[in-house]
């Protein structure tokens, strides 16, 4: 276990370091906060405002980078993987479970800490506030669980592709295109664009419980079946 909590606080040294990391927070947070002072003089409604950040800011962002610190998690990492493995400094398992781990904490870390504040902000001064505290929640949860699945996947194809750019592309086209074709095919309810498209509705607390524990239930086991791809393939790939 010492193996594996150094590799944990080694990678999250280098992820908060990263200046992508650093970028990606200050262009959630800048748009977060031109948005909290226009509703707080427009007639904006809360719902839509929270809903078009997430549509316009927070997921094409988030996409991009998450999509790319996790699909190179360990094909970017290729000769050090080696190096420790061979040395049997670490196992394979301490190695890819310590790459979840840091991932997961720094990409969340990151949403919470823009979103949280914000959400508040828009719902205590937006002068049209028509948001439900359970829909408030529910959004954010459902958002959230949204980039658990892409982290996932991600570090799961990481595993998969030795090039790492390959690794980037796949999970950047995989998530796009199969979101737009399950909206298209009626399954809202496994596709990330419409999960996103209906946030204001889910914002306003209008969405059923029951199709939201669906979308969490779904997305919650795509994750866990992404990690444990990722982890059977790592452990069984050659160096």
């Amino acid at each position: 276990m010492e193996a594996y909590f150094a590799l944990v606080r080694r990678d999250l040294e280098q992820l908060t370091g990263s200046w992508l990391l650093r970028g990606w927070a200050v262009l959630l947070a800048a748009p977060a906060v031109f948005l909290v002072v226009v509703a707080a003089r427009e007639e904006e409604l809360a719902s839509e405002t929270l809903a078009a950040y997430v549509a316009a800011v927070l997921a094409p962002l988030s996409w991009l980078v998450i999509s790319y610190l996790a699909g190179t998690a360990v094909s970017g990492e290729a000769n050090v993987v080696a190096d420790a493995i061979l040395s049997k400094s670490v196992t394979r398992s301490e190695y890819i479970w310590s790459k979840i781990t840091s991932r997961l904490a720094v990409f969340m870390t990151v949403y919470l800490a823009v979103v949280v504040p914000f959400v508040y902000l828009i719902d205590r001064y937006a002068t049209m506030n028509d948001t439900s505290l359970e829909g408030v929640v529910g959004g954010v949860v459902l958002v959230g669980v949204l980039f658990v699945f892409l982290t996932s996947f991600g570090i799961a194809l990481s595993t998969l592709f030795r090039n790492s750019q390959y690794a980037v592309v796949a999970v950047l086209l995989t998530v796009a295109v199969s979101g737009a074709v399950l909206q298209f095919l009626g399954l809202k309810w496994m596709s990330t664009t419409a999960v996103i498209g209906e946030l204001a509705e889910t914002f306003r607390g209008e969405t059923p419980i029951a199709d939201q524990v669906r979308v969490l239930v779904v997305f919650t086991a795509l994750s866990a079946a992404a990690v444990a791809f990722g982890v059977w393939v790592f452990e069984r790939r050659d160096l």
